[in-house]
């Protein structure tokens, strides 16, 4: 690919990321709550997978070939909303109805509740799992789509996250790629602090 067309694309990301951010912090003043930093830390990622990487459609989100997305640590949902609207899941204006009793853009991603959303979350360390479940599928049913998945570095802690790691490569999941927001920081304190991580890169 020449080099003008990457730069190209990175400046195209970089100014959807920004439009992003803007929508997650009206969302965030909308609301009066929410969790901004994972949020806004991500927006460079999210532009990325929905507007380079992912094949989804949202004329059609059922699409059984559609690559799948798996947010685990679902209090950043702010993005994953914001994002989802952009690619035109849903209207824009709905970002306002943020955390607002019986909306659909919950605290935490609902699976169901909007198109585009492809599992619930709540607890964390959860995702992954769920994650190499759906890879694990595709390869069982010679489906062509891949995984993504989302998680937090604070989940590292749950055991649940390391089965999931474990199981991934001896089953050669090839079609599932893990991005972990290293951010340093989870609701008691920092990782390096409350459990280390080390050279967790």
């Amino acid at each position: 690919m020449p080099k003008s067309s990457v730069h190209n694309d990175i400046e195209k990301i970089a100014l959807i990321a920004n439009d992003l951010r803007e929508n997650v912090v009206e969302m965030l003043l909308e609301a009066g709550s929410g969790h901004p930093a994972g949020a806004l830390g991500m927006a460079d990622i999210f532009a990325t997978l929905y507007f380079k990487i992912l094949n989804v459609d949202p004329k059609n989100p059922t699409d059984p070939d559609r690559d799948r997305f798996v947010l685990s640590n679902g209090h950043i949902c702010p993005i994953f909303y914001a994002t989802l609207a952009e690619k035109g899941f849903f209207p824009k204006k709905e970002l306002k109805q943020l955390r607002k009793l019986n909306s659909n853009l919950q605290g935490h991603p609902k699976f169901g509740a909007l198109p585009g959303i492809e599992n619930s979350s709540g607890s964390l360390g959860q995702g992954l799992s769920q994650a190499v479940g759906m890879a694990m599928a595709a390869k069982i049913q010679s489906k062509p789509f891949r995984v993504y998945c989302v998680t937090g570095d604070g989940e590292m802690q749950e055991g649940q996250i390391w089965e999931a790691a474990m199981f991934a490569p001896n089953n050669k999941l090839d079609n599932l790629t893990w991005i972990i927001d290293r951010n340093n920081i989870q609701i008691s304190g920092r990782t390096e602090d409350v459990m280390p991580l080390e050279n967790l890169r």
